[in-house]
């Protein structure tokens, strides 16, 4: 392996500027903090930093010549010594991150979490989405809802994945409720499930859109075929309010 020492000691936590002054300490027998920082080009005041860090790290140790406060370098064995300690702290790091992790969750759900969104674009890609709904065993269990244009889902799927892909949407899943459109027939619902068939020319759809517990699937089926996922709680609760306000208008 080609490495030389000024990389190894970078990769294990030494700066630039720390390299520079152990170096130099390791060629001659000691240095003040003011022959440091004339050799190696430093202003004396980050001189004096340097050696500090230095010296936490166990890499110098100072002397006194004469009257004169000193710094020598430590034997590069040290370096050893300085690893295993290093190992032993990220072994510990490892063991907390059990206790630390849920932690930085909890704080992070109470600021609201950032939305995670994915496009998907093209017939491909949106057929890729739909299929990949309607197959993860996930919302099985889940709370659904969902808006279904099924003269647009037709036009895009041919006859036998387009009952294929409503089959798969409302199997398994008690829960499911559903609004559409259609220009012919009904959606026939399992028990427990509910589908709401509303007039077209009244109540125009152009979206596939399926809302779960965190996650909202939009796919757009009108002039220009294209989806959206986005997973993030808040905004699935504000539509599943929308849903459930809708479902009650259509049940009256």
């Amino acid at each position: 392996m080609n490495l030389n020492f000024y990389s190894y000691l970078k990769n294990i936590g030494i700066s630039q500027k720390e390299i520079v002054v152990y170096v130099f300490l390791l060629s001659t027998e000691s240095a003040t903090p003011a022959e440091i920082a004339k050799e190696v080009k430093l202003k004396r005041s980050t001189a004096y930093v340097i050696l500090d860090l230095l010296k936490e790290k166990g890499l110098v140790r100072e002397v006194n010549v004469g009257k004169r406060l000193s710094y020598q370098a430590e034997d590069p064995e040290r370096l050893r010594f300085i690893l295993e300690e290093l190992k032993l702290k990220t072994e510990e790091s490892i063991k907390s991150l059990d206790i630390v992790i849920p932690q930085l969750k909890a704080t992070l759900r109470k600021k609201g979490q950032a939305p995670i969104i994915k496009f998907f674009e093209g017939d491909a890609a949106v057929k890729s989405s739909m299929e990949e709904l309607a197959n993860n065993p996930r919302f099985r269990t889940e709370m659904d809802y969902g808006v279904f244009p099924l003269e647009l889902v037709y036009k895009l799927f041919r006859s036998k994945n387009l009952k294929k892909y409503i089959n798969l949407r409302l199997e398994g899943n008690n829960l499911y409720s559903v609004i559409y459109t259609c220009d012919d027939g009904e959606i026939k619902p399992r028990e427990g499930q509910v589908a709401f068939k509303i007039d077209q020319d009244e109540f125009p759809l152009s979206c596939d859109i399926n809302i779960f517990e965190d996650e909202v699937r939009i796919h757009m089926l009108g002039d220009t075929i294209y989806g959206i996922l986005i997973k993030n709680p808040e905004f699935a609760q504000t539509l599943t309010s929308i849903f459930k306000l809708a479902e009650r208008g259509a049940k009256k």
